[in-house]
């Protein structure tokens, strides 16, 4: 493809505006990524509507700041303010932990269960800032799908598995933190569906190229969404945030290789069964 050198010019309208808010909003400060120039496109029309960098660096070799691809890539800048930026940045921490879940389950788990079937129901999309005529809370009543689905049959679904990501391992944490929109949502997708809700985590690490770097998955820990209530230590507004989180016991969490023997025992028609009689309450 051609080069990838729009630039948003200071007459826009949009000049000092956060690119993926879709009403304007004021942000001065500059925000840096090193990108090739696919996804400097696509970051531009999927998720900054249709704003490009203000400005495009130098060519050099490293990895791209959302695919995580090793190729030729350009600082590029864009004003965005900082709770949009993080979710860009969430971007890249997305993919690869999505694709270690993957690659786990048919590495450990497809021979032995040829009759499970993992489905992503949540793919990772590129978005812009758009407010919804729904509050969080009745959004997450009316959901039906979380990160991945797992299958018996096409059509015939058994449970959910909702997937959280990070740098820290779980063996080193002295208590684990799920914001309160998030928890939620677990909740209002097994009550809506009827069906247990595992949650997955991923500890990610970069890999470093200077100035750019990789994402890549490592360790993984699972609970479900009983147990995590369960160990609920508090609920606290996070810090520099103006939303709040449940914080939890680490101990909810196993490491990943001991969810072979949950499947063996289906387990998640124990769960089934549990939730048919009393439906979870949300946070």
């Amino acid at each position: 493809m051609a080069p990838f050198r729009d630039v948003l010019s200071p007459e826009s309208e949009f000049w000092e505006a956060c690119a993926r808010e879709t009403s304007r909003r004021t942000a001065r400060k500059i925000q840096t990524v090193y990108l090739c120039d696919e996804c400097a496109a696509r970051l531009t029309h999927e998720a900054f509507n249709d704003r490009p960098p203000i400005y495009h660096g130098e060519e050099l070799e490293g990895f791209c700041g959302l695919c995580n691809d090793r190729k030729t890539v350009v600082a590029r800048f864009w004003f965005a303010c900082d709770t949009c930026w993080n979710v860009v940045q969430g971007y890249q921490r997305d993919k690869p932990a999505n694709l270690g879940v993957r690659k786990y389950w048919n590495d450990e788990f497809a021979e032995q269960f040829p009759d499970l079937t993992l489905v992503e129901t949540d793919p990772v999309r590129l978005l812009p800032y758009q407010r919804g005529a729904k509050t969080k809370r009745q959004a997450a009543e009316t959901l039906d799908a979380l990160a991945f689905r797992v299958e018996r049959a096409p059509g015939q679904p058994i449970f959910h598995i909702e997937l959280k990501s990070g740098p820290g391992s779980i063996e080193q944490m002295t208590e684990f933190q799920l914001d309160i929109n998030d928890s939620n949502d677990i909740i209002g997708v097994a009550n809506k569906t009827g069906l247990p809700a595992y949650i997955f985590h991923v500890q990610l690490r970069h890999v470093y190229e200077v100035p750019t770097r990789a994402t890549v998955a490592g360790d993984m820990w699972w609970t479900d969404i009983f147990t995590l209530l369960k160990n609920r230590k508090a609920t606290r507004q996070r810090r520099g945030e103006d939303k709040k989180a449940g914080y939890y016991l680490p101990s909810a969490f196993q490491p990943i290789d001991t969810f072979r023997r949950e499947l063996e025992m289906e387990n998640y028609n124990t769960l089934r069964k549990r939730l048919a009689k009393k439906p979870l309450k949300f946070s």
